[in-house]
């Protein structure tokens, strides 16, 4: 077994016979010398030429012994260098990607900070894919790595090579960008790379598309070392993902205190899906021919000790980014269809699925699995899916819608005519009903545009057969006014706000005794 010897021994040993090699060959000459300049030059003394033969045999034996140890220990230091540098590398590197941590991150900002000009800057951005613990948890590791590879890559081309871009752990991302003069110039950098981000992703059979949001701070406007910007970035990129998919927001002072309140939203949140403070209301969907109830709408409701009353449109976001929106929906329907099973046999139960649940293919057995186990008839179920959830993984989302049609389930398509509107929608997917987004509901009277559109959707809803339910009916002469269009359902506060499940056994008994739901005056959420 080789020994391993360290550099200080070598350069000792080497000095040792260097040494003895160089007396050695001073004493050789000397009575080298010495014997030929002696009188006695008739061989009398041949111990004397056997001693200088020895020594000068010795000296060569020591040179040779020292330049291999020489050889031996540049050798070695040249590998032991080589070894020190590639080590080094690794802990400056990620591994998966091969991009710079955070170690080399901090490191290499003295070099991109040094030297600026007066008025110009550069930014530090924070980004983290919208999304990506779905993905990682239905298509696996293995298939997360490599959209987090091919995500890397995308991101360095997109940077180039005057700023630098860092991965700091997960699907979490630094950006420093190129120097700027103007901070136009920073928003139309963010703008390009959630651009070059939201173009899909090939993986043999799979195309990807994904998201990302962008906090901004800049150096040496909003802090001089990397740690405080890298901290003004994060609460940026928090805001702008508040703000909606892949939006972008500057850091600004008043954020400091926002972040903190989501963060501990975050936390009081996941503790109230872990205790199942989460509950389920319902809001009546009413056949305006007969003014009765046709089905409920399944709406999230959360009262904190502290933060009170939460409203859906500020938790739901959350649980989405934080990946937990998949156990708070089957706390949810579960909560729903245990309820919804005692109703009439022909009152709907109407649920809302989120846009990131579409892209998760055990979707359809789940939510199987759930109406199995509550005893609830898979016809009697809607599930509400938008727009916007189709758009990011179409081919996906069509084999679930499909896989649950064909269980019985059927499927509305939510806010209708808001988003990424699409009539092949209607033609290619199974959706039996259309909803009306309250957008333009509510201003369906004062607005021709509005009114235009209902009109319109009112008209192909009829052609394909399919039904349109109206939201946001908060007025009389809205709902008459949708009544003498041919719309044939719809919901809101004219009707009644949202009820807990022991409300709605009360909406029932009025309805079985003849009495109306609604009145003039609208209810309160």
């Amino acid at each position: 077994m080789k020994r391993d010897i360290s550099p200080g021994i070598y350069i000792i040993r080497s000095i040792v016979v260097l040494s003895l090699i160089t007396i050695a060959i001073y004493i050789s000459v000397f009575i080298f010398f010495h014997f030929l300049t002696s009188t006695h030059t008739d061989h009398d003394h041949p111990s004397l030429e056997l001693i200088i033969a020895a020594l000068i045999s010795a000296s060569v034996i020591g040179l040779l012994y020292g330049s291999r140890s020489m050889w031996r220990l540049r050798k070695e230091l040249k590998a032991r260098s080589f070894a020190h540098s590639e080590a080094l590398a690794l802990a400056q590197h990620d591994a998966l990607t091969g991009l710079p941590n955070r170690r080399r991150l901090v490191e290499a900002f003295d070099d991109l900070g040094r030297n600026l000009e007066p008025d110009s800057f550069r930014s530090v951005m924070m980004l983290d894919l919208d999304g990506f613990k779905p993905i990682n948890d239905v298509y696996g590791h293995a298939f997360g790595d490599n959209l987090l590879s091919s995500f890397a890559d995308r991101l360095a081309q997109t940077v180039g090579a005057e700023g630098i871009v860092a991965r700091l752990g997960g699907d979490e991302f630094a950006i420093v960008s190129p120097v700027f003069r103007e901070k136009s110039e920073a928003a139309g950098f963010a703008r390009r790379i959630l651009k070059r981000i939201g173009d899909r992703f090939d993986f043999e059979d799979r195309q990807i598309s994904i998201g990302a949001c962008i906090g901004i701070a800049l150096y040496p406007q909003d802090g001089h070392a990397i740690t405080e910007l890298l901290r003004r970035a994060d609460i940026a990129l928090y805001r702008a993902k508040s703000s909606g998919r892949s939006a972008y927001r500057f850091f600004e002072v008043d954020m400091d205190a926002s972040i903190l309140h989501r963060t501990l939203l975050e936390q009081r949140l996941r503790l109230a899906i872990s205790e199942n403070l989460v509950n389920v209301h319902f809001q009546p969907i009413i056949d305006m021919a007969s003014g009765k109830i046709a089905g409920f709408e399944a709406l999230a409701r959360w009262t904190d000790s502290d933060f009170g009353e939460v409203p859906p449109l500020e938790f739901i976001p959350i649980a989405e980014d934080c990946g937990i929106i998949f156990e708070l929906t089957r706390h949810l329907l579960a909560q729903a269809c245990s309820a919804a099973k005692d109703w009439p046999d022909e009152i709907y139960l109407s649920f809302n699925l989120s846009p990131v649940q579409l892209q998760d293919p055990a979707l359809s057995n789940q939510i199987i699995s759930i109406l199995e186990t509550c005893d609830f008839p898979s016809r009697r179920l809607v599930l509400e899916i938008t727009e916007t959830s189709l758009v990011k993984n179409p081919d996906t989302a069509r084999r679930i819608l499909t896989e649950l049609t064909e269980a019985g389930v059927s499927v509305a398509l939510d806010d209708f005519g808001a988003g990424h509107s699409s009539l092949s929608y209607l033609r290619d997917l199974p959706i039996c009903k259309v909803k009306i987004d309250r957008s333009f509901t509510e201003r369906m009277l004062t607005d021709k545009q509005c009114a235009a559109i209902i009109e319109a959707i009112l008209v192909l809803s009829r052609g394909l057969e399919i039904d349109a339910i109206a939201e946001g009916v908060e007025e009389s002469a809205t709902h008459e006014a949708l009544s003498a269009g041919g719309c044939h359902y719809s919901q809101g506060f004219l009707y009644a706000a949202a009820v807990s499940a022991e409300d709605v056994a009360g909406l029932l008994g009025m309805q079985a005794q003849g009495h109306p739901l609604f009145s003039e005056s609208p209810g309160t959420d």
